[in-house]
């Protein structure tokens, strides 16, 4: 994994950790992807800069890409993550397409490279981690690390009682501490007790249905 210088003008640099794994981010596009595969469920490990895959150019020469995240799931699949604006995507499946051809060959460090390295590779663009998304991705994390089982417990009791949609702030009504009944709630929702009817960014206004 190559650790991205700490500063550039153009650039927003920085680290989250999941799990064991410090996880690098170089533009707020990055950090959205990087939240947002960290608070996917089915993920296991997130690794930044990583692996470093080989394609052939138009002229056949072999060169490098460093993909800017490499996902490992529960169920063992692997997936390396380009992360660019949508405005290079036509580029970007051009530059997929022929890493694919290669048959995802690695290359390490010390030049000996290994084939089928990933089982695929995507790419994710701000269509894809969107500035709501990233800000829900980042509070279910937060939520994570916070949770409180009796708030949880008493949340999940009282969305028993609602039929049909109703509000995020409806389950805010009488508490006496709001805040850990908004984490409460947040869990939910990650647990996918509690369904939300859009993806816009999560607030008291946000239209819920409990999954039954």
């Amino acid at each position: 994994m190559r650790k991205p210088p700490a500063k550039h003008a153009r650039t927003l640099r920085g680290f989250s950790v999941h799990g064991d794994e410090v996880v690098y981010h170089e533009s707020g596009l990055e950090r959205r992807v990087s939240l947002i595969l960290q608070a996917r469920r089915d993920v296991k490990s997130v690794h930044s800069q990583f692996p470093v895959l080989l394609y052939r150019d138009a002229e056949g020469k072999l060169r490098e890409h460093i993909c800017d995240y490499c996902v490992v799931f529960h169920d063992g699949l692997v997936v390396a993550v380009a992360v660019k604006q949508h405005r290079k995507a036509a580029s970007m499946a051009d530059l997929l397409a022929r890493i694919r051809a290669e048959g995802f060959v690695r290359k390490n460090r010390n030049g000996s490279t290994v084939s089928a390295a990933v089982h695929d590779i995507r790419l994710m663009t701000e269509r894809d981690a969107t500035y709501a998304a990233g800000e829900n991705a980042e509070r279910i994390l937060r939520a994570r690390k916070m949770r409180d089982d009796a708030e949880y417990a008493s949340a999940l009791e009282a969305v028993q009682s609602f039929h049909g949609p109703f509000r995020f702030g409806e389950l805010l009504r009488g508490c006496p501490d709001r805040a850990p009944r908004r984490t409460a709630i947040l869990l939910l929702i990650d647990d996918g007790v509690l369904l939300t009817e859009t993806r816009d960014r999560i607030d008291d206004l946000t239209r819920l249905m409990v999954r039954r």
